[in-house]
């Protein structure tokens, strides 16, 4: 909690004056305009308005235009620019908590250069951000949210259509060019396994090929036209050189962060590097759709949308194997893709000498990528797009899906399997005249064979699809490179 100042009570005697702050200022002002007048001298103001003459001459010549008492660190205006931000974040359905808006407040002070003494390494305190609530408690408040079971957080219709309600409203008239859906992924430093003729019998399999976990993040981005925005690379790593950006597409960017991964800053760098030129091009509203990572926006970002009329959409959590079109049509080609380029260079001279993926042969080898993928790829992303039920607008078929994929669903056809599986069980045991205790089976002859119960166990158990493997299937499969 804040440390709230109380101040002590003074006698009238010692020239102190009793009024508050607020009406401090309304005194102020009335015997101030007296005095303009030429009504009352200061002093006689003073008098009347039972403030004292010096306060009051130094308010007249501004002397002291600061109120009293500690200052805050922002001013009036940027806090209410921070406000409204906030606010605008929780009606793109991404409410923040004091913690990530003091992580906010510190991406703000480093991107401007400013060093704020009384700030640890520039991050607000628990106090600044319970003061900033109680200086704004008529626009903002917190609430505090209730713990769900698993079960109950994952996305099922509900989700879905709630998500639909807002999707519809916020893509009114607005064109497939004008729908940007943006997802990072991770391209790995291993080309993965594949099957190889061994001598029979062979226990453990093996290929020599060098390969890491490392991995580098990218941010892909389309429309729902079928156009592919430049890829976006981020490095793990301290600084940038110029050898890991040279060789690749003109188009590509490229940045660096010690862990790997996206943070507001690489987001930021993204959204005004590609994601606002190419919303500029355009000449209506722009909606962007991806997920409700908080870390991916930023007061800049949110500050340049309200300008250029740029709407966010954040998908529902756990939901994007149903709504997210690069996860439904687009990346299964990119990574079959890379990992076959992958393979090629790590059987080349270059790739047999090194350890893991050299950051300066990337480029290149992303390039290879991007021209392999260009034949199908405007086909994939508007498949997509449909897919998803973004463009044409369609709710049904992400709402079905996630009725078959709902708990509910999954544990009805539980029971149906188990009991399916209870009857040809015993259809087995009891049409063949198979004992299961002794593990043999008579037939017309007096020949005894055994039976192998894994045989049983694995003529019961029915292969399951994943489920963005189903959706997958779904697709026109024509479109994917063979």
């Amino acid at each position: 909690m804040p440390r709230n100042y109380k101040r002590v009570s003074v006698s009238t005697s010692d020239g102190r004056r009793h009024y508050t702050v607020e009406r401090r200022g309304s005194l102020l002002e009335c015997a101030s305009a007296d005095v303009r007048d030429g009504k009352l001298s200061v002093r006689q103001a003073a008098k009347k308005y039972d403030v004292s003459k010096s306060t009051l001459h130094d308010y007249m010549t501004k002397k002291h235009v600061k109120k009293p008492g500690g200052q805050t660190v922002f001013t009036p205006e940027e806090e209410l620019h921070i406000v409204n931000r906030v606010i605008t974040l929780g009606e793109w359905g991404l409410p923040i908590d004091t913690f990530e808006l003091r992580m906010l407040i510190k991406c703000y002070l480093d991107e401007r250069g400013i060093t704020v003494k009384c700030f640890k390494n520039n991050l607000p305190g628990t106090d600044w951000s319970s003061c900033f609530l109680l200086r704004h408690k008529n626009q903002l408040a917190q609430r505090v949210s209730q713990n769900i079971k698993v079960a109950r957080a994952k996305v099922g219709p509900i989700e879905i259509n709630q998500y639909f309600d807002n999707l519809e409203k916020t893509l009114k008239d607005v064109p497939p060019s004008n729908i940007i859906n943006y997802d990072e992924t991770n391209l790995s430093d291993d080309p993965g396994n594949k099957k190889i003729l061994v001598r029979r019998g062979t226990r453990y399999p093996e290929r020599v090929m060098n390969h890491t976990k490392s991995n580098i993040s990218i941010m892909f981005s389309c429309s729902g036209s079928g156009k592919m925005l430049p890829p976006y690379v981020v490095y793990k790593a301290v600084n940038l050189y110029d050898t890991w950006t040279e060789g690749g597409p003109s188009n590509v960017r490229y940045n660096r962060t010690e862990s790997g991964w996206f943070d507001s800053n690489t987001f930021e760098d993204w959204f005004f590097k590609v994601g606002l030129p190419h919303a500029k091009r355009q000449d209506s509203k722009v909606v962007f759709i991806g997920d409700n990572l908080a870390s991916h926006l930023s007061l800049s970002v949110v500050e340049a949308c309200e300008e250029h009329n740029i709407d966010f959409v954040l998908l529902p959590p756990n939901s994007t194997h149903l709504t997210q079109p690069l996860d439904v049509a687009v990346f299964r080609a990119v990574k079959t893709h890379w990992r076959k380029i992958l393979s090629e260079f790590k059987t080349s001279s270059i790739g047999r000498r090194s350890v893991s993926l050299p950051k300066s042969e990337f480029p290149k080898l992303l390039g290879q990528l991007l021209n392999r993928i260009s034949d199908n790829i405007m086909k994939n992303i508007m498949n997509g797009f449909r897919k998803c039920g973004i463009t044409p607008l369609n709710r049904q078929e992400p709402v079905n899906q996630a009725e078959e994929d709902s708990p509910e669903a999954a544990g009805a056809s539980n029971d149906g399997t188990l009991e399916t599986q209870e009857l040809e069980a015993s259809t087995i045991t009891d049409g063949t005249a198979m004992t299961q205790a002794t593990g043999t089976s008579t037939g017309t002859g007096d020949e005894m064979c055994a039976i192998d119960e894994s045989d049983i166990v694995m003529y019961l158990q029915e292969p399951i699809l994943d489920k963005r493997e189903r959706m997958i299937f779904d697709l026109d499969v024509t479109s994917w490179p063979q």
